[in-house]
Formats: C-alpha cells, structure tokens, sequence
C-alpha cells in the first residue's frame, strides 16, 4: 500500500488560490453575461414594444370587427321570434341565477333564532 506524502501549507496555500482564482472567474462571466444581457435587452425594447402593441391593434381591432359583425348579421338575418327567445332565455337565466345565489347566501348565514344548525 502506497502512503500519500503530508500535505504542506504551500500545498495548501495553492490549492485555496486555485480555487479562489475560478470562484473569481465563474463570477467574472456571471458579471459580463449579466452586463451583456440587459444592454441587449436596453437595445431589443423598443422593437419588443412595437411588435407588442401592434399585436394588441390587431387583436382589439380583429375582436371589435367579429363582434360588429355578428351584432349586426344578427340584427339582420335571425328572425325575431328567435331573438325574443334568446332576450327570454338570457333574463331566466339571470333569474335562476339570482335566485340560487341567494339560496346559498341564505344556507351559508342562516339566521340564528336561537337554534344551533346541524349538517
């Protein structure tokens, strides 16, 4: 069995500089790529911005045109015996709504008389 010499303090001294050299290093080019990173994000802002918001023009514009558009083919076209029946359909459901609503209000806060709820 072959026995591994002692270390000196020199040994050690230049063990503890090479690894404080690349600690040095590593945080070197974290430092540089970060520096890097945020100029060339300073420099692509503006044309980010602008693809940006013309991707919202058109959005905005392409959801206001379908939406006119369906209003007013349906304002056109569908009979209105079937409009009627959609405007009912819509206020029942509102009703039933409003009224399940207030159900749940009303078992979830019963009022206390006196008497202890049990589930």
């Amino acid at each position: 069995m072959t026995e591994k010499p002692f270390e000196t303090d020199n040994q050690t001294d230049n063990t503890s500089e090479t690894v404080k050299r690349v600690f040095e290093n590593i945080s070197e080019a974290f430092r540089a790529g970060s520096k890097e990173g945020s100029q060339r994000a300073r420099e692509k802002a503006p044309e980010f911005k602008t693809a940006f918001t013309e991707t919202l023009h058109d959005l905005a514009y392409n959801l206001a045109y379908g939406t006119g558009f369906a209003g007013a083919f349906g304002q056109e076209m569908v009979p209105k015996t079937v409009r009627d029946g959609f405007a009912k359909g819509a206020a029942a459901g509102k009703e039933a709504s409003r009224k399940a609503r207030k159900r749940a209000a009303e078992a979830l806060n019963p009022e206390q008389d006196g008497k202890e709820v049990t589930v």
